[in-house]
């Protein structure tokens, strides 16, 4: 279980160290404000990258614009979905691919924000 430096050990160590080049999320809630600095930081370790987030728990979608701003910033290497189901979906799931075949994953209870991966806004694991 990892409980220190989720924000490392979880989106972005497979990408800069084991050189996974696509990230898959379900988070019950994202930020783009987090979504902006991970996509930077990904950013700066020169790799391909792509990441693709669901979110699945109905909200205001105060971020809509945000995330539609990255899209057209980042391109390809951002795809942004909201889940519309009949029932919301809750997860918090990382899976990392290289080369389109599953390479590494994480589950646990941080959301995709500065909330879930920083321990001095909320203790999460994975």
């Amino acid at each position: 279980m990892i409980i220190d430096n989720l924000y490392n050990e979880v989106l972005i160590n497979p990408l800069s160290a084991e050189h996974s080049n696509e990230l898959y999320i379900v988070s019950g809630y994202a930020s783009a404000t987090f979504l902006r600095r991970h996509l930077h930081n990904l950013t700066s370790y020169g790799y391909d990258f792509k990441v693709n987030l669901i979110i699945g728990m109905p909200s205001k979608k105060n971020d809509h614009e945000a995330f539609l701003q990255l899209h057209e910033e980042f391109g390809d290497a951002f795809n942004g979905y909201y889940f519309n189901g009949k029932v919301p979906v809750h997860s918090k799931v990382y899976s990392w691919y290289l080369n389109d075949e599953p390479h590494i994953g994480f589950s646990g209870s941080a959301n995709y924000s500065q909330f879930g991966f920083f321990t001095d806004k909320q203790l999460n694991q994975m």
